[in-house]
């Protein structure tokens, strides 16, 4: 359920460091600061917030954010700022991870990474992990009584922490910054934050970069068990092609159901922590399976993998399908607030499952598992009204490049169709054999480079990441192969 899921200044001598400073940046009481994780020196300022829109009077909070200057001495005037996933991830966190995107960028022009309010040193509504046993990461019951616990010691009100409220401390910086106009990039989360950004200052934004959308009108949990379902029968059908993985697993689609009926009435396993590699007993519910079936989809590489995990686990060996999904998900909670994640998504996802959006989820082979968990947890969470228009994406003169992995199961291709579609002026490039996250991979960051220094589609071609393979499917040796023999 993870969506998918990440700054620096060049450290010269006296003269050079001069040339990379701009007077926006001096005037806007930036100070020399470092990011854990990456080498060079950046710059980092505030923005003080009421954290009630409604009461400018009430508790403020802090809205920090980090700078990384241009090089060139003669620099763009609008910067890129850069908005996270999750919800719930700090974009300062991010950076180590993205910046190979914007290294051409960021010759000319600042990059801009905000923690959102509710992440990194926003204010964070973080709640502490408990990794300690399988069972406490992956139990829902577990997670969400920590969570109702984590709710009562933080020193914050969770229904101001709405997309539609966190865009105005974005807005703040950039006019703090001096800048007239900025240039958004996103992925995932990050999408609908900078998708309501343009909705509420359209005026403010020269292009937008959109990676992995996820719409304000997407109902996330429901979304979860329709996309994923999507990217495990295209996964099956993938498998069914390839000879070497057909000839081994062609019962792909019937190990999948079999176990997720056998997890209606809980399944007892045994496997080790991926971590401590001490063994431990585990009861699976169709919720957990669902999700330890969605995660590996994030990444084509460990979907390869999927077909051997289930031959494994149907002869009761999960440890393969524990430990992808442990994987992915230890990585990302070293950053994620849990508590604004909550915050999100609770504000502006669950009060939109009604009957027939239910009726959806349940069609899929992972049924209404997470619509299920995200309903239980937000009653521990409060929240306020959504205005309507949130929900809408109006027609935008602005550019808009839009990328989509093909094999994504958290935001497929689908969902940037129909933005593209509302948007009016965008292009939309899929990615046929990536999945979530396309701007780091291939030829993107240069098409990203190019798009925002032109503003404009002219000189961007997504041939080339067309081209980029699939992985091949992982086949394990056969014990029962007789070995060939020297003649």
């Amino acid at each position: 359920m993870k969506f998918f899921q990440s700054i620096a200044c060049l450290l010269l001598a006296t003269i050079a460091l001069a040339s990379c400073r701009s007077s926006t940046t001096s005037e806007a009481g930036l100070e020399a600061c470092r990011i854990p994780g990456v080498e060079r020196e950046v710059k980092c300022g505030t923005v003080i917030m009421p954290e009630d829109p409604d009461s400018p009077a009430s508790r403020s909070i802090q809205v920090r954010y980090a700078v990384v200057p241009a090089v060139a001495r003669n620099k763009e005037p609008d910067p890129m700022f850069v908005f996270a996933g999750g919800p719930g991830q700090a974009a300062t966190k991010v950076a180590r991870q993205v910046m190979p995107v914007f290294a051409e960028l960021n010759a000319r022009r600042d990059l801009v990474f905000i923690d959102q309010r509710g992440t990194g040193r926003s204010n964070p509504l973080e709640c502490d992990a408990d990794e300690t046993s399988l069972r406490s990461a992956f139990e829902p019951a577990q997670q969400i009584a920590r969570l109702g616990q984590c709710l009562k010691s933080l020193a914050a009100d969770p229904r101001q922490y709405a997309t539609w409220i966190a865009v105005r401390d974005f807005e703040a910086v950039r006019a703090r910054l001096g800048a007239e106009k900025v240039n958004l990039w996103g992925s995932s989360y990050g999408t609908r934050a900078a998708l309501e950004y343009m909705r509420q200052y359209p005026q403010r934004v020269r292009t937008a970069v959109l990676d992995g959308v996820a719409p304000p009108d997407m109902v996330l949990p429901i979304s979860f068990s329709i996309d994923a379902d999507a990217a495990l029968k295209s996964l099956g059908e993938a498998c069914a092609r390839d000879q070497r993985c057909s000839t081994r697993h062609p019962d792909f689609d019937e190990r999948i159901s079999a176990l997720l009926k056998r997890a209606e009435s809980g399944i007892n396993v045994r496997v080790p922590h991926p971590l401590t590699g001490d063994v431990e007993s585990v009861r699976l519910d169709s919720k957990m399976l669902a999700s330890l079936l969605r995660v590996p989809l994030y990444v084509p590489q460990l979907a390869s993998l999927l077909p051997f995990a289930l031959s494994e686990a149907r002869d009761g060996d999960f440890t393969a399908l524990v430990a992808m999904s442990a994987a992915i998900s230890g990585g990302i909670s070293e950053n994620f607030a849990v508590g604004m994640h909550y915050a999100i998504i609770c504000a502006e996802d669950v009060p939109r499952i009604d009957a027939a959006a239910q009726a959806q989820a349940s069609a899929t082979r992972l049924g209404a598992a997470f619509a299920d968990l995200y309903q239980q947890a937000c009653r521990l969470v409060p929240s306020r009204a959504v205005p309507p228009e949130f929900y809408s994406v109006p027609a935008s003169a602005v550019p808009v490049l839009i990328f989509s992995g093909g094999l994504d199961p958290a935001t497929p291709p689908r969902h940037g169709d129909s933005v593209a579609r509302r948007l009016g002026n965008a292009k939309h490039i899929v990615a046929p054999n990536l999945g979530h996250g396309i701007s780091a991979q291939g030829c993107a960051p240069k098409l990203v480079s190019r798009f925002v220094r032109d503003a404009s589609f002219e000189a961007v071609d997504g041939e080339c990441l067309e081209r980029i393979p699939a992985p091949t499917f992982f086949v394990a040796i056969d014990p029962t192969a007789a070995p060939k023999t020297k003649p």
